[in-house]
């Protein structure tokens, strides 16, 4: 009877963890630090940076740009989420960057355009693609490929508790290549959802599949059973929401999105668009990201085994 409790117990704590993260970080959303470009002099993006900061303070971040080609060049690699060409009446987003971000943002510059008797256009230049509309591909993508990493891991130590550092590193490898490809192969070619960058999302799928199965591989080997509890609370109940989702990390609390900078969901995440979506810009930081944590994998895989086997690993379900 004492361990139905304490089973039941554990349930609803995981339960409660999973429940607290997504609504707290997703319930709501609010801009803070969007990036935004202004095509003109900066006395003119000091004004409606002035004038936005009364409204909501610390929403927006305004930079001022001497012409329309740089300002759509900072949009294509990331460096801003909308370009503002007052002189035009034109607001210019990239809703594949994220479709919370650009509608928030054509919403507030809208009705600050309208509150003075102006009209406002805006243009699409970077659209999320038909297979995608709602722009939640993305988000589920990168579940698909944390999970199987993580599984890997887990069934080759089920499978192959003394296999070495090479046999165990070629099998991540191989599983990891074979479930980017298949991913990417629904993802672009069956459902259209993140389409036209083929090779690119396969290699992409790969390292990040690689990534999360060699830390995982990693920590099971020094902590055994308790390791892979310990990455799936740290990759998807916190890393998950902490990524900010369909929202972006822009829209959710400061704190929050911080935690998700450093860890390998919310970088994937913004790798996977930044390929497909956006030419491969803005990838430092994700492949700096993701690299770290498969170095951290490879180092603990490396370490010298104290116990002569690994603890009995529980299969996960997905």
């Amino acid at each position: 009877m004492r361990k139905l409790i304490a089973i039941i117990g554990a349930v609803t704590v995981l339960g409660m963890v999973f429940a607290a993260s997504f609504l707290g970080a997703l319930h709501q959303p609010e801009p803070h630090d969007v990036p935004v470009a202004v095509v003109g002099p900066s006395q003119v993006a000091g004004q409606i940076d002035a004038a936005l900061d009364a409204k909501a303070p610390g929403a927006f971040s305004l930079t001022p740009y001497a012409d329309e080609g740089a300002a759509r060049n900072a949009l294509a690699d990331r460096e801003v989420d909308a370009v503002l060409i007052p002189q035009a009446g034109k607001l210019v987003v990239a809703s594949a960057g994220g479709r919370t971000g650009a509608t928030v943002i054509t919403q507030v510059f809208q009705a600050a355009s309208q509150a003075q008797g102006r009209s406002l256009a805006v243009e699409d230049a970077i659209p999320l693609p038909l297979g995608d509309a709602g722009g939640i591909s993305g988000m589920f993508y990168v579940l698909a490929l944390v999970i199987p990493g993580i599984a890997i891991a887990v069934l080759t130590f089920r499978a192959a508790p003394g296999l070495g550092l090479a046999g165990r590193l070629g099998v991540l490898t191989a599983a990891s290549v074979l479930v980017g490809t298949a991913n990417a192969w629904l993802s672009d070619v069956v459902f259209g959802a993140l389409p036209g960058r083929f090779a690119a999302l396969v290699a992409m799928s790969a390292g990040v599949t690689l990534a999360i199965g060699l830390v995982s591989s990693g920590l099971m080997r020094v902590v055994g059973a308790p390791g892979v509890g310990l990455v799936a609370l740290l990759f998807i109940p916190i890393g998950l929401p902490a990524s900010g989702g369909p929202l972006g990390a822009r829209f959710i609390p400061e704190w929050y999105a911080a935690v998700g900078q450093v860890l390998p969901v919310g970088q994937a995440a913004e790798a996977i668009k930044n390929v497909v979506h956006f030419d491969g810009a803005a990838l430092a930081l994700p492949l700096l990201v993701l690299g770290g944590w498969a170095l951290l994998g490879l180092v603990l895989l490396a370490v010298p085994r104290r116990r002569a086997e690994i603890a009995a690993v529980p299969v996960l379900v997905a």
